[in-house]
């Protein structure tokens, strides 16, 4: 059997117990359209965002690239923000950050990789501006202080997207944290939190 037939049998098995358990499930799940919450993750195969929150489908809205940047060259990101704050008019923006990420792996030991280079440096950036401090950690520290500190500035630009401070002129939401996630204990930390008036450097939490 290929792969492909695997996921194929796989995915009719799927529908099928859904079905056996609850007859209406994919005519409720076609009508949640309005998320509250907004993620913004780094692509991986590890980390199923609504397993490890233990949500329904309908309530995140999930957006991935590598290293979970936010560039206001992202044009999918940005108009997916704009869909989200504007017309869903989400509560909450989860950027979150993951222990193993290969974005980080790929910055602290260097790439050959062109394309791949010129998309992370951003996260280049952050390495080389506290490079003095992670070069003293052992690299398992190491990958998880370039999260944190990768977290930070990403939540600081998402802060300052014009996106973002429209929303704010108009109410109090939404409300921006910072997350990162363990995949050796399956927990969650949070980095940093930003409310709508608040300077961010008040919100930091390490």
């Amino acid at each position: 059997m290929t792969i492909r037939e695997r996921i194929l049998l796989e995915s009719k098995a799927w529908s099928m117990e859904k079905m056996a358990l609850d007859k209406g499930y994919f005519q409720r799940l076609s009508s949640m359209h309005v998320p509250h919450i907004l993620w913004i993750g780094s692509s991986d195969s590890l980390v199923p965002v609504r397993e490890v929150t233990n949500t329904e489908p309908g309530e995140i809205l999930v957006y991935r690239n590598m290293g979970n940047l936010i560039k206001e060259s992202d044009l999918s990101l940005m108009a997916l923000l704009q869909d989200a704050v504007e017309v869903s008019k989400v509560k909450i923006i989860i950027l979150c950050g993951y222990s193993h990420c290969s974005s980080l792996r790929e910055v602290i030991k260097g790439t050959d990789k062109p394309l791949i280079n010129e998309w992370l440096q951003d996260l280049r950036d952050i390495y080389e501006r506290n490079r003095e401090e992670l070069e003293k950690l052992p690299y398992e520290n190491q990958e998880k202080r370039l999260a944190e500190l990768n977290i930070e500035q990403q939540v600081k630009n998402l802060s300052n997207l014009e996106i973002m401070q429209r929303a704010w002129r108009l109410s109090s939401y939404p409300k921006l944290y910072g997350w990162y996630f363990d995949l050796n204990t399956g927990s969650f930390t949070e980095v940093i939190n930003v409310d709508k008036g608040v300077p961010l450097d008040t919100q930091r939490l390490n």
